[in-house]
């Protein structure tokens, strides 16, 4: 059995709920729909998000820029026609129930690209502008109009952040997120940046955005020597980054060779089919923690500027949706503390239609809620991570495939204890117990447990009960995995003596405890 020893007047440090700065979601339009509004004003609600994120804040869905004055109908087809009515509806909604927007400035309007590449079904245009003079006259007037309707003190409380993963696309990559070259993005978020600090100079402008962590020393340097304005550092990553980077770099090695006709076809099916391979079984070569790790060096490289993720997530498919996805979460939120100003889980709702919009409850989605708002386990987790206090022990216990972290929340006069029996997928894990200790408590009313695992709080196993059906088609259903999803708040037996609380702690494999001493 492994042994667990905290001193209640032990050293703290603050614990700033950095990961509810912000949460991500699918798309713009999609902001428009009224479920994706309910479940928004539910995750604010229930786990504390603040702002929310989306990509094509500008596509053509949006009808933000059409080209020629009148929609075209006898006019100059050299003039534009503007409006922001689509962005105010969901600007005004976000205002309305507590929450602010992220601002992600992308992707291109058509009546602005240079070119044809484009993402996702919903096909946001993705190539560089034709004219970057025009590019930062659109980000210029749609600051304005967000000053004139929200007033300066509001609109200096948003973040706005160029593009989203430019360095995923290129010339040699046409299906990314960006068709031009690192050096075209770095031209983009200038005029964007002189075009936003042109309407107030403290509205708050960052980038890279890019994945992977990538390009963040390269970004500095261009805006150092060039006098652009940054108040921030944007980037995302996956645990399966490094792994899957190699693999995807060799074979757009292979492809730009087949294309310069330097090898066959069969080489460039080879390079493909061992990329799959690798993206298949990634996860056997994913340290435990390796999000704390890249964000460390991401800390390093961004100096003193605050640092955002703005994309997280598991990427573990089906298994994100159960115990593994929320033990993850938690372990990865807990190590980061200190590392990153601001951490955005990438997204709140499986209400999202990059690849088309999906059918079946549960299917390894990104979201924190399915597409009926049934929450998953790692929405409970997020759930847990709220109810925390805001000073955080320096004792960190770790020991094989379990972390024990110790928050002191004086409000409620309590000892929280979250513990997490976590492991990459694919890799060695066990149920485990723990003997706790906690010494030189000044009194003691009452322990209590809530756990996550899988046979609390996780809907998924009942959805498998359930047969896992393709389409919830009555409430009855709705309702038996919603009420499923429900954790609560248990007595769990404690002994205290001369102020020292013991207790034994179960821990299943992924499984996560908050276990809370009342004094």
């Amino acid at each position: 059995m492994q042994k667990y020893v905290l001193d209640f007047l032990s050293s703290k440090k603050p614990l700033p709920h950095y990961w509810e700065l912000c949460v991500g979601s699918c798309h713009a339009a999609t902001a428009l729909r009224e479920d994706y509004r309910r479940q928004l004003e539910k995750c604010h609600r229930e786990l504390g998000f603040k702002y929310v994120r989306f990509h094509g804040l500008f596509d053509d869905d949006m009808s933000v820029l059409l080209k020629g004055g009148n929609l075209g109908l006898g006019s100059d087809s050299s003039d534009y026609r503007l409006s922001f009515m689509n962005i105010d509806s969901i600007f005004d909604f976000l205002l309305s129930i507590g929450m602010k927007p992220f601002v992600e400035l992308g992707f291109m309007p058509s009546a602005l690209t240079s070119g044809p590449t484009t993402i996702f079904h919903y096909k946001g245009h993705t190539s560089p502008p034709d004219d970057y003079g025009k590019w930062q006259w659109l980000i210029e007037q749609f600051a304005s109009h967000c000053v004139e309707r929200y007033g300066l003190d509001e609109v200096r409380q948003w973040f706005f952040e160029v593009w989203n993963e430019p360095n995923l696309g290129g010339p040699e990559a046409p299906m990314g997120f960006w068709g031009g070259t690192m050096e075209e993005y770095f031209r983009l978020y200038e005029y964007a940046a002189r075009g936003l600090k042109a309407v107030d100079p403290r509205l708050r402008i960052g980038g890279p955005a890019t994945s992977a962590n990538s390009w963040i020393p390269e970004f500095l340097e261009f805006c150092r020597n060039n006098d652009v304005p940054v108040d921030f550092v944007s980037t995302h990553h996956y645990p399966t980054d490094d792994i899957i980077g190699l693999a995807l770099d060799e074979f757009l090695s292979v492809r730009k060779k087949a294309q310069a006709g330097e090898v066959d076809q069969a080489a460039v099916a080879e390079a493909m089919a061992k990329m799959a391979e690798v993206r298949n079984n990634a996860w056997k070569k994913v340290p435990r923690g390796t999000l704390t790790e890249m964000a460390k060096k991401a800390k390093s490289e961004a100096g003193d500027l605050p640092l955002y993720y703005t994309e997280w997530n598991s990427l573990a498919g089906l298994p994100s949706d159960g115990p593994f996805g929320a033990s993850f979460i938690v372990k990865t939120i807990l190590d980061n503390v200190g590392l990153v100003e601001g951490y955005s889980y990438w997204t709140f709702s499986d209400i999202f239609e990059e690849g088309g919009m999906p059918h079946k409850e549960f299917h390894g989605g990104y979201g924190l809620l399915t597409l009926h708002g049934v929450p998953k386990a790692p929405y409970r987790a997020f759930e847990l991570l709220h109810k925390l206090g805001t000073e955080l022990y320096d004792h960190v216990y770790t020991d094989g495939t379990v972390d024990i972290y110790a928050i002191h929340k004086a409000e409620s006069g309590s000892v929280q204890l979250l513990a997490v029996n976590h492991q990459s997928l694919l890799q060695d894990i066990n149920a485990e117990q723990v003997s706790v200790k906690v010494e030189g408590l000044p009194s003691f009313v009452k322990a209590t447990i809530e756990r996550v695992d899988e046979h609390n709080g996780n809907a998924l196993r009942r959805f498998n009960e359930l047969g896992a059906p393709d389409y919830i088609n009555n409430a009855a259903v709705l309702h038996d995995l919603i009420s499923a999803s429900y954790t609560k708040a248990e007595p769990i037996d404690a002994k205290f003596e001369n102020g020292v609380c013991e207790l034994t702690l179960d821990l299943p494999e992924q499984g996560i405890a908050l276990v809370t001493l009342y004094y």
